[in-house]
């Protein structure tokens, strides 16, 4: 999957709408060839490359444009004469570029294949362990929600690979997001109190996957605060606390690499079952 849909996927499922800027002919020394993308969400951000400079610019500005009009259209570029905002390309060649405008979850299976929707993770606490994780599981395409009740833990800034980052309550957690059984949730706040709170509100809603940090000694008593607040034995099981496949390591860096590790083994083992 290209930068461009995995950003576009995030994008949607976000409830934001993307315009995809693509190269469908392209003729004689222009920059960019045939297939070349680019996205550009609705607050002028881009991913990917149309080329640059004058038409990469002239692009964005069209698609901001078809933000507004959300009708896509196909336009073609001669690039040996002025464009039309009066800007010039040097390179010559003619370029005739598609833009797609899309705003709805369902046109995240119309445009990519619902085969390739990535897998949501949600992270609860934006902390060490969780800044050196971020950035491992979105190389792996997954799709990771960053949630904090502290303002610099749930900030883009310091998580600028996070599909999302949202301050939250830990009390409240369905007030700010919809985990559905095919999610994934790593909870790792700052205190034991947070994590139970987060962790009850969690299992009850069957995430495919949950797991919680953790010492061996602190799993026993969360087991109990679990079973003494209704959670079965058999959800309890399905705990994976300490989180993370056990790599004898115990910086962040290391424990987010376990945590990454097991996380890929569960989506592998679920495919297999498919």
């Amino acid at each position: 999957m290209t930068e461009v849909h995995s950003q576009t996927l995030k994008t949607l499922m976000h409830g934001s709408a993307a315009v995809i800027c693509e190269i469908v002919e392209a003729k004689g020394s222009s920059p960019r060839k045939t297939g070349a993308q680019m996205l550009v969400d609705n607050s002028g951000r881009t991913w990917g490359s149309v080329g640059g400079g004058a038409l990469e610019n002239l692009c964005i500005k069209k698609a901001l444009e078809l933000h507004k009009t959300k009708q896509g259209y196909v336009q073609e570029f001669d690039l040996a004469s002025a464009l039309e905002d009066g800007s010039s390309m040097i390179c010559g060649g003619d370029v005739t570029i598609e833009f797609t405008y899309l705003d709805t979850q369902d046109a995240v299976s119309a445009y990519f294949g619902e085969e390739e929707k990535p897998i949501k993770v949600y992270l609860f606490g934006g902390g060490h362990v969780g800044t050196e994780l971020v950035p491992v599981l979105e190389h792996l395409r997954f799709d990771v929600i960053v949630l904090d009740d502290r303002p610099e833990f749930a900030s883009a800034d310091r998580h600028p690979k996070a599909g999302q980052c949202i301050l939250c309550d830990y009390e409240n957690i369905e007030k700010y997001v919809s985990i559905q059984p095919e999610d994934y949730v790593a909870v790792m706040t700052h205190g034991h109190k947070n994590d139970r709170n987060v962790l009850l509100q969690c299992m009850r809603k069957h995430p495919s996957y949950i797991g919680c940090i953790g010492s061996r000694n602190k799993v026993a008593a969360t087991h109990q605060f679990l079973r003494e607040n209704g959670i079965t034995q058999e959800d309890i099981d399905r705990l994976h606390s300490p989180i993370g496949i056990d790599l004898l390591g115990d910086t962040p860096e290391e424990i987010a690499i376990s945590i990454a590790a097991q996380l890929i083994r569960h989506r592998a083992e679920n495919a297999r079952k498919a």
